[in-house]
């Protein structure tokens, strides 16, 4: 039996995707065919995968991975930032960017959504 995850986004992810979707017509489609395969993926021994931190209390994984978008034509220039929760059955989008346009990930973003884990309330 597969346990079935629950998709959720930080309020600044959804402005980011708003924003990308615009260059980018195919994102929300790729963003859909994401949520499909990445429940089955073994982070601990794939390179695609990079972990950036590791809560083993709360069984959480903050992960960067590149995300491969039909509109860019094969390029792997976006950037995916997301929390992969084994007790909560959940993932929550942090981030979305192409790379050229920010060099890394927001630090400040995953600390604000590691401090609002405890409430359930993300920040704005």
């Amino acid at each position: 039996m597969t346990t079935r995850f629950e998709f959720e986004s930080l309020p600044a992810f959804d402005r980011d995707l708003k924003k990308l979707s615009k260059k980018c017509a195919s994102l929300t489609q790729d963003l859909d065919n994401f949520r499909k395969f990445i429940v089955g993926v073994d982070f601990d021994h794939n390179n695609r995968y990079d972990i950036l931190h590791r809560d083993t209390a709360r069984q959480l994984l903050i992960i960067k991975t590149r995300l491969m978008v039909r509109s860019l034509k094969g390029s792997s220039k976006m950037r995916l930032v997301f929390a992969f929760g084994v007790i909560a059955a959940k993932i929550v989008f942090i981030e979305i960017y192409m790379h050229g346009q920010q060099e890394c990930e927001s630090q400040q973003r995953i600390d604000d959504f590691l401090k609002t884990l405890a409430t359930g309330v993300y920040p704005r």
